[in-house]
């Protein structure tokens, strides 16, 4: 059994800023990382309410990511807010309407130059450029097409063949509009327009393209640079631990940890961090043992799963609620869109253990929030442990833990 500082719970928008944001306060931090969630599906536009704080703007940097409102245009041709991007997505805020935005026409799945300019509206025109160096660039995907452009010399083909197309132009031009192609890496899209001369971008992609894989190569790059140490696997469950310096046991698949103190940010339903298993999954053909509640934490711990700020009720039926009753559109505020971990300021659920991010119950399902979130907890572990003496959490601080 090892020691591991503060052990965060997730690796995506919430996990990575909390331990960024612990590890800048001075805190010794783990990251467990059980794979992809959420975050991966990013399409690369960032949404959610409020002025981002300033450790949420360089963390946010540091996981090249711009925040600030801004105007993007997605796949289909819709022109949108957002209160952020992905660098590789063209910001058009200030070039639409006065401005023209060239949408550079070629064969990609899914990509119709055309027709994103008929439905994106005024001061935007097709421009004929050859983009496609090889002949499986017709047909492969985002990401593979995307990571063909980290390479130096592919960017500087690129380059010409964009000038090129300007120069055929019937009329000025002032930003290029590619698919989802601008590095995977890294975000290329700087180094492109420092070589075209114009601003040159992505449109947002669809879930799975290469603006969650960028976030992910990123976050690499951030954790490695701040000290935190990632651990591969999935945690079991945590529990409270009596006797040591350290307030928590972290259990995962052939490895314990004791931490400090901790942060879940294991994500929502999406994400994994929260599973719908009612009464009637337990046996596949025959009348349920007993009635439970409908969702719980994939991550057992001292946690109550709550929505509407309060505990879920344990249904009258064996055979629980209706799952369509749970969701959009039968159910207006629907109970899949809040439920999750009930905590207090900061994601406080007990002493020294946190939640961010979409497994907080009641909070908002959008990225800046995530970020936001994450930061907060981050800090407040990081003040619990590098300021102030142990407190060692009761295991009933919140409700019983139970082993899988």
């Amino acid at each position: 059994m090892s020691t591991a500082g503060i052990v965060v719970i997730g690796a995506g928008v919430a996990g990575t800023s909390a331990a960024l944001a612990a590890a800048r306060a001075g805190a010794r931090v783990t990251l467990v990382n059980a794979g992809a969630g959420a975050s991966v599906l990013w399409t690369g536009a960032i949404d959610g309410a409020g002025e981002p704080s300033d450790e949420a703007r360089r963390i946010a940097e540091s996981l090249g990511v711009v925040l600030g409102d801004s105007t993007v245009v997605t796949q289909t041709g819709l022109v949108r807010g957002a209160q952020g991007r992905d660098a590789a997505i063209l910001d058009v805020l200030h070039l639409l309407p006065e401005r023209t935005v060239g949408v550079v026409r070629c064969e990609r799945p899914g990509w119709d130059a055309d027709a994103l300019v008929r439905t994106a509206g005024e001061n935007m025109a097709v421009v004929d450029a050859t983009i496609l160096r090889y002949a499986d660039e017709h047909r492969v995907p985002d990401a593979d097409f995307a990571a063909r452009h980290d390479e130096p010399a592919r960017l500087a083909w690129l380059s010409e063949r964009l000038l090129e197309g300007l120069q055929r132009a019937p009329g000025p031009v002032h930003a290029l509009l590619l698919p989802p192609s601008l590095g995977l890496e890294k975000a290329r899209a700087a180094e492109l327009s420092e070589r075209v001369r114009v601003t040159c971008g992505e449109v947002t992609a669809l879930p799975g393209g290469p603006a969650g894989l960028r976030f992910e190569h990123a976050r690499d790059r951030a954790l490695r640079a701040a000290g935190v140490t990632v651990v591969a696997g999935r945690a079991l469950f945590v529990e409270a631990v009596a006797g040591t310096p350290e307030a928590f046991c972290v259990h995962l698949a052939g490895q314990d940890l004791l931490a400090e103190a901790v942060v879940l940010a294991a994500g929502g339903l999406l994400g994994g961090g929260v599973a719908y298993e009612p009464s009637e999954a337990m046996l596949a053909a025959a009348l349920p043992p007993m009635a439970r509640v409908a969702f719980r934490c994939t991550v057992e711990a001292p946690v109550r799963m709550g929505a509407h700020g309060r505990a879920l009720d344990i249904p009258g039926s064996l055979f629980g609620v209706a799952p369509e009753l749970l969701a959009w559109p039968l159910s207006h505020d629907a109970l899949m869109d809040r439920v999750g971990v009930l905590c207090g300021d900061a994601g406080r659920i007990a002493p020294r253990l946190y939640a961010a991010g979409e497994i907080v119950a009641d909070g908002p399902r959008t990225w800046l929030p995530a970020l936001e979130s994450g930061v907060r907890a981050g800090l407040a572990a990081a003040s619990d442990t590098v300021k102030a003496p142990v407190v060692r959490p009761s295991s009933r601080a919140a409700g019983p833990a139970t082993r899988p």
